[in-house]
């Protein structure tokens, strides 16, 4: 069994590590309803302008709302990207990767906010097992609280961005990643594809 003392220790040393990993220790604050940033000692780091924000990142950036849109900023309060808004709030990491907005299209970008798929598609659906749906000529149409995608062709690309399955086909049904098939919709039939 470990001394208490040592316990103490390491226990103290996760709590610090896990302060220090959060982006130099910058905390948002709240003053006449916009948010900014503090530094641990209280000084202002980025003044209050935010509608809304989430605190810094391990990897330096924080998303806030700024003309009711979340954007991706750095530590010196520079705007890296728009979010794409998913319930209510910035898009989520899935395999690493989330997707953004920026002139009406959407790609993917990585934890740094560092845009590693190019916006080039009018929908991306998030990866899943090392594969992205894409489409283009795709609308999103509001029902309610929520919205679905309607019309347009889709693909099937890498995380790369790749395109393993052109943008052509009526819809992708399911996606076989050991296998490389897809089976997709083209003209009322369903058929099975071979990734490329």
């Amino acid at each position: 069994m470990l001394p208490k003392k040592f316990t103490i220790l390491v226990l103290v040393l996760i709590h610090f590590g896990t302060l220090l990993a959060q982006g130099k220790g910058f905390i948002s604050f709240e003053e006449n309803g916009l948010y900014g940033f503090k530094d641990k000692k209280g000084k202002v780091i980025i003044k209050p302008q935010y509608e809304q924000s989430m605190e810094f990142t391990k990897s330096g950036v924080a998303f806030v709302v700024s003309k009711n849109k979340w954007v991706c900023i750095d530590q010196k309060n520079n705007v890296l990207l728009e979010s794409f808004l998913y319930d209510n709030g910035p898009d989520y990491l899935s395999e690493k990767l989330a997707r953004f907005v920026e002139n009406g299209k959407m790609g993917f970008h990585n934890e740094r906010c560092q845009k590693v798929i190019k916006a080039e598609y009018d929908f991306v659906y998030p990866f899943e097992n090392g594969y992205a749906i894409v489409c283009n000529g795709c609308q999103l149409k509001p029902e309610g609280e929520h919205s679905r995608i309607v019309g347009g062709l889709y693909g099937l690309m890498n995380r790369k961005g790749k395109m393993v399955v052109p943008v052509q086909y009526d819809s992708i049904l399911s996606v076989d990643a050991k296998k490389r098939m897809v089976e997709v919709k083209e003209g009322g039939k369903t058929i099975k594809v071979k990734m490329e």
